[in-house]
């Protein structure tokens, strides 16, 4: 019982919101633009979009634009990167324990200069060197793109990544693509 009086409520609540629609009025191109058909106190008949169809005016003219033309960017000049004596220093280290044959040891060196400066591509290059030692050759090129990212500008550094990116190639049997990062390199070695 107390749901049939409180959809009975709804029901009446809800049909005072809605104004009354009319279907049977004819609808003619002038009433739906003329405002005194809506003082009325009739209810507007809306259209369906398929009834009127915008048409510009003739006097309106639409261009389009002239098409965008990129030029090419120069790239920007960079000095070469350097280390930080600290990072140097790991560095060194790292070179001595390779030559030594402790790959983990130079590892560890590196990474911790990577935490003094995460942002130098030379650190990433030596690291990718480290990788081309243990094998490690898919890492190695990942660290030789990420040099790449980072020194955009500097010729010097990215000579030395795109070598880096050949020889892991190479490594790997991708001779083809090898040779192109080779050719890279050979065209950003600073003259």
């Amino acid at each position: 019982m107390h749901r049939f009086l409180a959809l009975a409520i709804l029901a009446a609540i809800s049909g005072c919101s809605v104004a009354p629609f009319q279907k049977d009025r004819p609808v003619d191109a002038s009433s739906a633009r003329d405002p005194a058909a809506h003082r009325t106190g009739e209810a507007p008949v809306l259209k369906t979009p398929t009834e009127e169809i915008f048409q510009p005016d003739p006097e309106t003219v639409i261009e389009t634009p002239p098409p965008v033309v990129e030029l090419p960017r120069e790239r920007p000049s960079r000095p070469p990167a350097t280390l930080a004596p600290a990072s140097r220093a790991l560095v060194a280290q790292a070179e001595a324990q390779r030559k030594k044959g402790d790959l983990p040891g130079a590892s560890v060196s590196l990474d911790r200069a990577l935490r003094i400066e995460p942002n130098n591509p030379l650190l990433w290059i030596e690291t990718g060197r480290l990788r081309m030692d243990q094998r490690n050759f898919a890492q190695a090129e990942n660290m030789a793109r990420k040099a790449l990212a980072m020194s955009v500008g500097d010729d010097s550094t990215q000579s030395a990544a795109w070598d880096l990116v050949g020889q892991s190639l190479k490594a790997r049997g991708r001779n083809a693509e090898a040779q192109e990062a080779f050719a890279r390199a050979r065209a950003a070695t600073p003259r």
